[in-house]
């Protein structure tokens, strides 16, 4: 007994001398082992380098449309909508050529191209003054609509506007709009237009308009041609394809130009749609 208690307490001595050295063993390993595990997800990490390049930092942007006619909208809705990048937080909107004084062409808030925002803050501008829309969790984007008459006889029920001016901050230069309704060639249409400053540095463009044919708006006769303009000249076109039209291409070298929607047809163009990336 005497023996076997003294070879039991030799074998519990060598166990804990082989515990004590592999407990700091242990230690030594994670702190060697430490710049290793480290150094893991470095090299694997996608953010640095498979994200390089792809978004463009937030930049002042001024979008500008010309020859825009809106069209009373106290019966149709005729409202032009343009939504913008997601992450804009606000919008400075001017308008040139409202009545004076102006009591029914409205800037708004807008949420959606296809109906508008019945919780939506409007203001009334004089022509030049610049209204601050409030955008982010509250909407997405800018309503320009006249509701009323802005002048005598039935000249009134539409309002050609000369310019308008929406400024921002964004890192993208894609946009969704929806136009009033656009009228045929021949009944003195307008031919409105989208462009956006600064220039690109990589002359990128690209639009699709898709549009409603009404038989009693002029018949069936509905063609469009979507044109991009630089310096009053026009360097690329493209007609349209039943009530589609598509213009892609690249401006080389990149600068400043516009897109421009004409109604070629006898057919009114109803609620046209518009997405854009500007050059």
């Amino acid at each position: 007994m005497r023996r076997l208690g003294m070879i039991a307490m030799v074998l519990a001595m060598t166990t804990a001398a082989a515990c004590g050295g592999g407990g700091g063993g242990t230690d030594d390993d994670i702190d060697a082992g430490a710049p290793t595990t480290a150094a893991g997800p470095a090299t694997t990490s996608p953010v640095p380098t498979t994200t390089a390049g792809t978004t463009v930092p937030a930049t002042n942007l001024t979008l500008k449309l010309t020859d825009l006619r809106l069209i009373n909208s106290e019966e149709s809705d005729n409202g032009m909508r343009i939504l913008l990048p997601a992450g804009v937080a606000s919008a400075s909107v001017t308008l040139n050529g409202v009545p004076s004084p102006n009591q029914v062409i409205r800037v708004c808030q807008a949420n959606e191209l296809d109906r508008r925002l019945s919780t939506a803050a409007c203001r009334a501008p004089a022509s030049g003054e610049a209204v601050n829309v409030t955008l982010g969790s509250a909407a997405t984007g800018v309503e320009i609509v006249q509701v009323g008459v802005s002048g005598p006889g039935a000249e009134g029920n539409s309002t050609a506007l000369g310019e308008v001016t929406i400024r921002y901050t964004a890192s993208s230069r894609e946009m969704s709009a929806r136009l009033p309704q656009v009228a045929g060639g021949d009944s003195g249409g307008a031919r409105p237009s989208f462009a956006l400053t600064p220039a690109s540095t990589n002359g990128a463009y690209r639009a699709t308009l898709n549009w409603t044919v009404i038989p009693v708006f002029g018949g069936t006769d509905s063609r469009c041609r979507l044109e991009l303009v630089q310096g009053g000249n026009v360097v690329d076109q493209a007609s349209s394809t039943g009530t589609e039209a598509r213009l892609e291409g690249t401006l080389s070298p990149p600068g400043e130009a516009a897109v421009r929607i004409q109604n070629v047809g006898t057919a009114a163009m109803v609620s046209p749609k518009l997405t854009l990336r500007l050059p």
